[in-house]
């Protein structure tokens, strides 16, 4: 009799012990998911903030013209708005995004940053986030239109021309190229034509 209540406390034991690891293992994701939440909804904000303050600093930001402004200027220069070094707003009327654009280096939820190039000298590559800025862009067809609209309210029109996945930006050739990290080694691309 000793053996069996032996065997049904170590038994119990197990259990108890197996029970805890699940319930700290449910509350890790749970704290897990409530940060991430937190974390893109704080990004998200900051963006919209952002946003609002370009729409009174910059002319002409978000008014559907469909009429190229001109060319700006080589660099593109930046107005730090809230901590946040800004060159300008990328539009896809057909998907109602409009969202920040910042300098090149700057991560975070919500915006989205210059690679490489300029709209001035071409292969103007943008990249934001699968998640949040840039997550609709896989549903823009051939011929929507994409701005650039840099600080001092200088548009750049596209046209969408394709959609890719690549490894190597060298291996696309378009005007303007906007991308997401689709899996570690790759990028979607939407590739688009200058007007």
């Amino acid at each position: 009799m000793k053996t069996t209540t032996r065997t049904k406390r170590t038994t119990g034991t197990k259990n108890r012990i197996a029970a805890l690891i699940a319930a700290v293992l449910v509350l890790a994701a749970a704290s897990y998911a409530g940060y991430t939440f937190l974390s893109h909804h704080r990004g998200t904000q900051h963006s919209e903030q952002v946003m609002e303050t370009m729409k009174t600093l910059i002319p002409g930001l978000g008014v559907e013209t469909g009429i190229s402004t001109g060319q700006g200027r080589d660099p593109l220069p930046a107005l730090s708005i809230d901590g946040v070094d800004i060159v300008g707003c990328i539009e896809i009327p057909s998907l109602e995004l409009m969202a920040p654009v910042a300098a090149s280096g700057y991560e975070e939820e919500g915006f989205a940053a210059i690679i490489s190039g300029s709209p001035v000298k071409g292969k103007l590559r943008i990249k934001g986030g699968r998640g949040d800025v840039f997550r609709e862009i896989a549903k823009a067809a051939p011929g929507d239109t994409v701005t650039f609209t840099d600080i001092d309210g200088v548009r750049y029109n596209y046209r969408v021309t394709t959609q890719f996945h690549l490894k190597d930006w060298d291996e696309a050739d378009n005007d303007l190229m906007l991308c997401y990290e689709s899996d570690e080694d790759t990028d979607f691309v939407l590739g688009c034509t200058a007007e």
